[in-house]
């Protein structure tokens, strides 16, 4: 196991010797693959995503910032390439889903099962389920995914809280519902 520092391997890597960003990217292929996978819900989307990710990370490595996690600027890169290539896509999809049916969790159990949790997340809008995931999935703390997303940490704060919100309020729809 290669125990040198991020930034000691981006700089072997920028003096050519890619060995430095093959272990960079055994480091951080895991979490790159969940949030590709948890915004895409596609394996195979989600693989085509996250080598997109590592590509784009090689040609812009001169523009990595060392002060920075690497960690939290290979998952902006993946943030970013998923809601550019998958924006048109999200439209159509939340247009399909404003027609289908929603049924909710059983009254009875006391737990959601993982497939509705898991549909539930995926119909969270983007905007709020990039940093749900990035808090809750991939175990971020605030200030780096306001470094992923580009926004300050109350922002990335607020769009947590308005995320697990929603995940709430689509697992438990009788709990927002407004009496007339």
């Amino acid at each position: 196991m290669n125990t040198a520092s991020d930034a000691s391997l981006v700089a072997q890597c920028l003096d050519g010797r890619r060995e430095g960003y093959a272990e960079l990217v055994r480091r951080y292929q895991g979490p790159v693959f969940g949030l590709a996978y948890r915004m895409t819900r596609s394996h195979e989307d989600a693989e085509d995503l996250a080598q997109e990710t590592f590509i784009q990370a090689y040609r812009k490595l001169q523009s990595y910032d060392t002060a920075y996690p690497f960690r939290a600027w290979v998952l902006r890169i993946c943030a970013n390439r998923a809601k550019n290539r998958f924006r048109s896509t999200d439209r159509r999809r939340r247009a399909e889903e404003a027609h289908v049916e929603i049924h909710p969790p059983d009254a009875g159990a006391m737990e959601p099962d993982l497939v509705a949790l898991d549909e539930a997340i995926a119909r969270i809008p983007q905007m709020l389920r990039i940093p749900l995931v990035l808090k809750h999935v991939e175990g971020l703390p605030y200030e780096e995914i306001a470094q992923v997303l580009g926004i300050g940490i109350s922002a990335a704060k607020m769009r947590v809280k308005r995320g697990r919100d929603e995940l709430v309020r689509l697992l438990h729809p009788e709990s927002g519902r407004v009496t007339q």
